[in-house]
């Protein structure tokens, strides 16, 4: 299993950077198109609406309000599923 580049020591991390700077371009190319491919998942929101967010899951004894969010946001796509 692959570890993440801060979680290796710093001779593990000297190691890896020499190694990757010894790549040629092509052998670069290969790892890349192997990788999976990554969709960032934030959503940026005004911070009054984080706020109440917060409010709302607080009072609903949620202890995150993303939870919270995610959860709307896939009952609210199911919905839209069904009435197409």
């Amino acid at each position: 299993m692959k570890r993440k580049f801060s979680a290796l020591s710093k001779r593990e991390q000297e190691r890896a950077e020499a190694q990757y700077h010894r790549m040629r371009p092509e052998d670069f190319d290969e790892i890349m198109s192997s990788g999976t491919r990554h969709t960032p998942n934030a959503v940026r929101l005004p911070s009054r609406l984080v706020e109440k967010l917060k409010t709302v899951a607080k009072q609903k004894g949620k202890a995150e309000y993303q939870t919270m969010v995610k959860t709307w946001i896939e009952e609210r796509l199911q919905q839209e599923i069904r009435t197409g």
